[in-house]
């Protein structure tokens, strides 16, 4: 008989809990065992590759290019387990989808408008999670809201948002600023929000030809914190119109021009080409396309 040369089950559970979680602690926690034993999983594995899948980086583990690899197709092998679970269950319970979203598209558009797809689908049960864009490869989530420019591999991409920018700020600092909406090349004297996913201010310098760089000012992590500290007068965001111009119309944000700036990113609602989509995943995907066609 030829023995076959299956990979150890235990450990490839604790290498997908570590990628997908980021963490032999977050993993642990999951699995319900401790750190060392996930640690042990891992030495397991990376002895049977012949390689290493994860490396040290600070106090925590990074994947290795192998490992990101690796976790690519054990990410969509767990995901047709998962799929195949739940078709021999969803007739004991409700059928979940899980949906995975950049924290300023579920703030500005999806928890506004997702009821209207709850109210007409009272059979699914949605398990709504954060994704950071600088990490997709860990997104485990079924579905998933993206922005960048449409090509992910191994996943099919449907474009739902205009990802173009524009300059805020709150209507209490323009008050207190009103000449800044007078002329793109004033903003140069006054506080600027950076967002470090995007370096868009130096783009919208060069749109307009304003001389020398942009002033160094607030510094956050994402959209959507930029968009709070616009919201709360710390200065002027370049934001996506897409999703902040709610926050226009209810008072908050003022936008200081109509032009905008396109850099080729855009929204995205994103799953494995691989993995054919359930019954209610499909509802979800024709309801999300439809309701961003009609709200842009």
């Amino acid at each position: 008989m030829i023995e076959r040369d299956e990979p150890p089950l235990t450990s490839v559970r604790a290498f997908e809990a570590v990628a997908r979680l980021g963490g032999a602690t977050a993993a642990a926690r999951e699995l319900g065992v401790s750190p060392s034993a996930i640690s042990h999983q891992l030495a397991v594995l990376d002895d049977f590759m012949g390689q290493p899948l994860t490396r040290r980086q600070g106090r925590g583990l990074v994947l290795t290019d192998a490992g990101r690899e690796y976790f690519r197709s054990v990410r969509s092998a767990f995901a047709v387990l998962r799929g195949a679970t739940d078709q021999l269950r969803e007739g004991s319970r409700s059928t979940q989808v899980r949906l995975g979203v950049i924290p300023l598209f579920a703030r500005a558009w999806l928890f506004r408008h997702i009821h209207e797809f709850l109210d007409r689908n009272p059979d699914i049960d949605l398990n709504i999670s954060y994704t950071h864009h600088r990490n997709y490869v860990s997104d485990s989530a079924d579905l998933s809201v993206r922005f960048g420019e449409g090509s992910w591999k191994g996943y099919k991409a449907h474009r739902i948002l205009s990802g173009a920018i524009a300059p805020y700020c709150s209507r209490a600092f323009l008050a207190r600023h009103r000449e800044a909406a007078t002329d793109p090349k004033l903003l140069q004297n006054y506080a600027l929000i950076h967002d470090q996913d995007f370096g868009g201010w130096q783009q919208w310098w060069d749109l307009h030809n304003v001389e020398g760089e942009p002033s160094t000012g607030l510094l956050v992590e994402d959209g959507n914190l930029a968009l709070q500290a616009a919201l709360d007068g710390l200065g002027i965001a370049l934001l996506r119109p897409s999703l902040v111009d709610v926050f226009v119309d209810e008072g908050g944000l003022s936008r200081l021009f109509d032009h905008q700036l396109e850099d080729g990113r855009d929204y995205y609602l994103c799953h494995l080409v691989e993995q054919p989509l359930s019954e209610a995943e499909e509802r979800l995907v024709s309801w999300l396309i439809d309701r961003c066609r009609h709200s842009s």
